[in-house]
């Protein structure tokens, strides 16, 4: 069973590259449409089992992780949803298509992604999850860093805002990538992803 984080680092390669450019709208905007990269996927999570284990381990550091995973589990989906759709938006606006940045969507999944940044503060990770911890507060900060760049570059049409905001996308969707990695190979190395709701 494949359970990695897919590999979204070519697709957004190529959305960054269409966002960077500095393309504008309007009478002047280039007709050249670039490569569009398949639409990036949310990371496969293991299917559930058909009889779920009653009770918890009665180890206190595995019902320790178990809470965590729960607790993070919705964190790390809700925010690979909004990397999904952020980046449909992206690959919209890859041909010179600006309008769709400021068109209300990425101003909502900003302050969604706030939201989902205070969810994942609040919790305690153990301390074989910290790492884990670190990389999704980091993705969200560098998610809500790109979007506030869009909303300036919506707000004063400046192009210059485009450029950061293309390479904190970049830092956020590695980081993500990398903590849903983490994420499942430690609860499956630990044995506990029975628990863990999907």
């Amino acid at each position: 069973m494949n359970l990695r984080f897919p590999l979204l680092l070519p697709t957004l390669s190529l959305l960054i590259v269409g966002l960077a450019c500095g393309r504008t709208t309007g009478p002047a905007a280039s007709n050249e449409v670039s490569a569009v990269a398949p639409t990036p996927t949310p990371y496969p999570t293991p299917i559930p089992p058909a009889n779920p284990p009653a009770a918890l381990p009665g180890d206190s550091d595995l019902r320790a992780l178990i809470a965590y995973a729960n607790a993070m589990q919705p964190v790390l989906m809700n925010g690979g949803a909004i990397l999904q759709r952020d980046g449909d938006i992206l690959k919209e606006a890859e041909s010179g298509n600006d309008s769709v940045l400021c068109d209300g969507r990425l101003e909502s999944d900003n302050d969604t992604m706030k939201g989902i940044i205070g969810q994942a503060r609040a919790i305690s990770p153990p301390s074989e999850a910290q790492r884990i911890h670190e990389l999704v507060l980091q993705s969200g900060a560098a998610w809500t860093t790109a979007l506030d760049n869009v909303e300036q570059f919506c707000r004063t049409g400046n192009s210059f805002y485009k450029v950061p905001a293309a390479l904190k996308f970049w830092e956020a969707a590695i980081a993500l990538q990398d903590a849903g990695n983490r994420f499942w190979a430690l609860v499956i190395a630990e044995g506990v992803e029975d628990w863990v709701q999907r």
